[in-house]
């Protein structure tokens, strides 16, 4: 009861957080509460590079850490690679049977294992515009993760993920801005959906000409020079979704 009232009053207070490390020092000592000393919050980069904007908050051992960070391991970690693939949380432990684990996947385990951490738990977040990213709890090598942890762990990961966001200023921000008319929209959805400019032209009833003219002006706003850019661009930034390409939805004529 002591550790569901700790986290109530993390929910009340989380707004008036007003730093990084004030966060993950609320965060800690929640998680420690519950037998836990590990946690992470970032995006799934390569931080061998500099990433302006991008999320990257945790309390691992120092040497994991860097180690993780100095591989550009980010983006092939096979935790946030499984997180790829889904929207609730997972045990570590069962990564296996949802992704086969390759050899280099095994050394880093092994690894982290070496350096003080064991099995842990992994909540994923996606934001349209964003580099996906996921909260993790993680518990010491031969200690059983809590399972009355999990239902609380998917919320807090959640809460704690979008409160990062806000401190590194990334709410309201999109790594790709994309604006398009509503004639546009219609345009770039039958482009993703297979369409040539010719055939769009043919089912919106408009001349090849004006479909090209319409994604010149598109191109341009976005700051792209290729039409099937315009497609990433307009999914990143939640103008058009997948479920519309892989339906192929009509879209209205006007």
């Amino acid at each position: 009861m002591e550790l569901l009232e700790r986290i109530g009053d993390f929910y009340g207070e989380i707004d008036r957080i007003d730093t990084l490390d004030r966060l993950l020092a609320a965060l800690t000592s929640i998680c420690k509460g519950a037998g836990i000393p590990f946690l992470s919050v970032t995006h799934h980069v390569d931080f061998s590079r500099s990433q302006p904007g991008a999320l990257h908050l945790h309390n691992y051992p120092a040497r994991f850490a860097a180690f993780h960070d100095g591989n550009g391991l980010g983006t092939r970690d096979p935790v946030h690679r499984m997180s790829q693939s889904r929207y609730t949380g997972f045990m570590w432990s069962t990564q296996p049977s949802l992704l086969p684990r390759t050899r280099a996947d095994q050394e880093l385990f092994d690894r982290a294992e070496d350096a003080g951490i064991g099995d842990g738990y992994t909540v994923p977040v996606h934001m349209a515009g964003e580099p996906s990213g996921s909260c993790s709890f993680a518990v010491a090598p031969g200690i059983t993760f809590p399972k009355s942890f999990i239902p609380l762990a998917q919320g807090l990961g959640i809460f704690a993920f979008d409160a990062a966001r806000r401190l590194i200023g990334a709410c309201g921000r999109r790594q790709f801005h994309c604006q398009l008319t509503p004639r546009e929209r219609e345009i770039v959805l039958l482009l993703g959906q297979g369409y040539q400019e010719k055939q769009i032209a043919r089912l919106l009833r408009i001349t090849p000409v004006t479909v090209n003219d319409h994604l010149k002006h598109a191109r341009e706003r976005c700051g792209v020079h290729k039409s099937f850019l315009l497609v990433v661009c307009a999914l990143a930034s939640g103008v058009i979704n997948a479920s519309e390409l892989n339906a192929g939805h009509p879209v209205s004529t006007g």
